[in-house]
C-alpha cells in the first residue's frame, strides 16, 4: 500500500486550503498511490494557531468545499484523512474525516481536550477510528493524545498495522527540545505496540513535532 503525506500552510481560508488538498488528491493518484494524509484542521486551520477562533470558519464555505473534496475522491478513487472542524450544533468538534473512494464519510474527534481545546471542542462521535483498506488495518489519532499511552493501546488491541497522526504543532520560533520530546512520544507509541506510526504536521510556521514515517522498531524511515 501506498501512503501519501500532506503538509501546508494554512490559509484562513477553507478555500484556498481546498485548492491544495485538490491538487494533493490529484498528485496521489496519478501516482498511483491509495491513501493519502492531512495534518490537523488542514481543511480549516487551527485555532488559535492559524486561525483565530472557531467563529472565523465561513462554514457554509468550508462544507461547499469538503463535498467537492468527497466528488474528487470518489473521481480518484483514493482514501483520504482529512483533519477539519465540524459543526456539532453549537459547538465544534475537532475531527479526522476518513473519505473512502465510494464517498462513505466517517469521523474520529480528537478526544484529549486540554485547556484551548476543552473550551472550544466537543467529542461528537464514538469511531474508534480504525478503518480496513486493502487487508491494511489504520488507526488515526489526533495530536495531543500522543501524549497519552492508552489511545494508542486500544489500538493494538484492534490489531492496526499503521497508526495515523495529524498534527498542528508549530512555534514562531523553532524549538529542539520540543521536536526531540514529541518525535520520542511517536517513537514509544510505535514500539509499545508494535505497529508503524505516520506522522504529518502544519507547515505553517516552526514545526515543534515531525511529518514522518517510524516504523515498530522505531526507526525513523521518513
Amino acid at each position: 500500500m501506498k501512503f501519501a503525506l500532506l503538509q501546508f500552510p494554512i490559509s484562513a481560508k477553507s478555500t484556498d486550503n481546498y485548492q491544495t488538498i485538490k491538487r494533493a488528491i490529484c498528485e496521489a493518484s496519478e501516482n498511483d498511490t491509495q491513501v493519502l494524509l492531512t495534518q490537523e484542521c488542514a481543511l480549516s486551520g487551527y485555532p488559535p494557531v492559524e486561525i483565530s477562533s472557531v467563529s472565523n470558519i465561513d462554514f457554509e464555505q468550508q462544507d461547499i468545499a469538503f463535498n467537492e473534496i468527497i466528488e474528487l475522491v470518489k473521481e480518484k478513487q483514493i482514501y483520504l484523512f482529512l483533519g477539519c472542524i465540524r459543526q456539532c450544533g453549537e459547538r465544534s468538534a475537532n475531527s479526522i474525516a476518513i473519505i473512502e473512494p465510494s464517498g462513505y464519510v466517517q469521523y474520529y474527534d480528537k478526544r484529549a481536550l486540554w485547556g484551548w481545546d476543552a473550551d472550544n471542542f466537543v467529542v461528537d462521535s464514538n469511531f474508534n477510528g480504525v478503518v480496513e483498506i486493502k487487508g491494511i488495518r489504520i488507526g488515526v489519532r489526533v495530536c495531543y493524545e500522543i501524549r497519552f499511552p492508552e489511545y494508542f493501546r486500544e489500538l493494538y488491541k484492534e490489531k492496526v498495522d499503521v497508526t495515523v497522526v495529524c498534527l498542528c504543532d508549530v512555534q514562531d520560533k523553532p524549538d529542539d527540545n520540543r521536536l526531540s520530546i514529541i518525535k520520542s512520544h511517536l517513537v514509544s507509541r510505535a514500539i509499545e505496540n508494535v505497529f508503524t506510526i505516520i506522522s504529518v504536521n502544519s507547515s505553517t510556521l516552526e514545526q515543534t513535532a515531525p511529518t514522518s514515517v517510524i516504523d515498530q522498531h522505531g526507526n525513523t524511515l521518513v
